[in-house]
């Protein structure tokens, strides 16, 4: 009987031994869902936090995506617009470029044939003044030979006055009269030579010359030449009181 109350008593205690264990373990489980449920909250939280942080940032890349977009719609309108207003500026100023170009050629083919121009007629002078020196130089070889003639003096003398050389021409009218009182052109040339040189009254007196001549001769085209041009040689009259009075030299010539 004793013995079956130790083994009750052994039993009883190991069932209590059991409940505790039970018990403790029983708490732990607890004790750990209420941390998991602790956990999982913590978690969940968090995770909302960063979703609407994302979301957040989505909607402020979005804005900034939408006003990004909207300058660039802006600036490619105003892009469009310089584009065109480019476009228009280059057109104008291309064909002022052209027409400015055009006027430029038109100028320098103007220039040109002026140039051409102007270089024929120097070459033509040029050929003028080689010939007439070697008119000059071949009625000099004959004069050597004719010393007499005056009509060669009278050719040179032409030859001279083409080359400008006054004096040389003066001096073989000269000799041409010389040789020949009757030569109506030598007067007549030398005339006019003089009154180029401004020698009024030697003018005077050769044109009347060569005028009377030419009447004799019968040449009364150039008797009218002579005579008109003698009868318009003016001169410069000094008066008494210093006063200069206009006078023509050759009025009364032919009166």
């Amino acid at each position: 009987m004793e013995k079956q109350q130790d083994i009750l008593g052994y039993v009883g205690l190991g069932i209590s031994a059991v409940g505790a264990i039970a018990s403790i373990a029983t708490a732990n489980v607890a004790y750990a869902s209420a941390g998991l449920t602790v956990g999982v909250g913590c978690n969940v939280f968090s995770r909302k936090q960063q979703y609407e942080g994302l979301v957040n940032a989505y909607n402020q890349q979005q804005e900034t995506i939408n006003e990004l977009t909207q300058k660039i719609e802006s600036n490619h309108v105003e892009l469009n617009q310089t584009l065109m207003d480019y476009k228009a500026d280059l057109g104008t100023s291309m064909e002022r470029l052209q027409h400015s170009i055009q006027e430029l050629l038109n100028s320098q083919k103007a220039d040109i044939a002026q140039e051409i121009k102007r270089l024929d007629l120097q070459h033509q002078e040029l050929n003028n003044v080689v010939s007439n020196l070697k008119e000059v130089e071949n009625l000099s070889q004959e004069l050597r030979n004719n010393a007499d003639s005056a009509d060669f003096f009278y050719q040179r003398g032409v030859g001279y006055e083409k080359l400008g050389n006054i004096t040389g021409a003066i001096e073989d009218y000269t000799e041409a009269i010389k040789r020949d009182g009757n030569m109506a052109k030598a007067y007549h040339k030398r005339g006019v030579l003089y009154l180029d040189s401004n020698m009024k009254q030697k003018a005077v007196d050769d044109l009347r010359k060569a005028a009377l001549l030419y009447f004799e001769q019968g040449d009364i085209d150039s008797y009218h030449q002579a005579r008109e041009m003698s009868r318009n040689i003016h001169d410069l009259k000094m008066e008494a009181n210093g006063k200069a009075t206009e006078m023509v030299v050759g009025s009364e010539l032919f009166s």
